[in-house]
């Protein structure tokens, strides 16, 4: 059965568990880390926005996803790029790889727009021009219009040089940074 991106077609399922997406992504608003975190190896936690509101479906598929595909994950992060590291859990460029895989990601300019409850992806022009990853990811809150106009994501602290993250809503205006930098959006399992 194909998927369904119009409210219209919804089933009442996906749209209550698009309700429980965003409800978990609110819940982890101001939640923040120092800079002694360590990305590679610390256990996912409320700034994994995605995974950590996309639980306990996310995580499962993308392992199961690992094992039928396991030379397209390590070449999107080496040979450790593996379930058993946590940065595999944590990598946007692996969730993006899944959600591919699965048919639920879609490229920003598509008929299809996204909606409260998609996962949505950024990627800064600043990172060179062999950054084939995206940057950051997050949670779409708010739509109007047809337009994103609220996410939840982590982003820097900004007294922070290194790794410090906090969890915050983020506004989308036409034309901003945000704006500039959404790649696509996609639907959780």
């Amino acid at each position: 059965m194909p998927l369904r991106w119009n409210d219209a077609e919804l089933s009442p399922a996906r749209k209550e568990r698009r309700q429980q997406i965003v409800t978990a992504a609110l819940a982890l608003v101001d939640f923040e880390v120092g800079n002694d975190f360590d990305p590679v190896h610390a256990p996912l936690c409320p700034i994994d926005v995605v995974m950590v509101a996309g639980a306990p479906w996310l995580e499962d598929g993308l392992e199961r996803d690992f094992h039928k595909d396991e030379a397209g994950y390590r070449k999107i992060g080496g040979g450790a790029n593996t379930p058993s590291v946590r940065y595999f859990y944590r990598s946007t460029g692996n969730l993006l790889h899944y959600l591919k895989r699965q048919g639920f990601y879609l490229p920003r300019g598509e008929a299809v727009r996204a909606q409260e409850g998609m996962a949505v992806f950024f990627d800064w022009e600043d990172r060179g021009r062999f950054n084939f990853l995206p940057d950051r990811s997050g949670i779409v809150t708010s739509v109007s219009e047809g337009e994103i106009r609220e996410v939840v994501m982590a982003l820097p602290k900004p007294e922070s040089k290194n790794r410090g993250f906090i969890v915050e809503r983020v506004l989308i205006q036409a034309g901003d940074r945000f704006d500039r930098a959404l790649i696509g959006y996609s639907d959780l399992p």
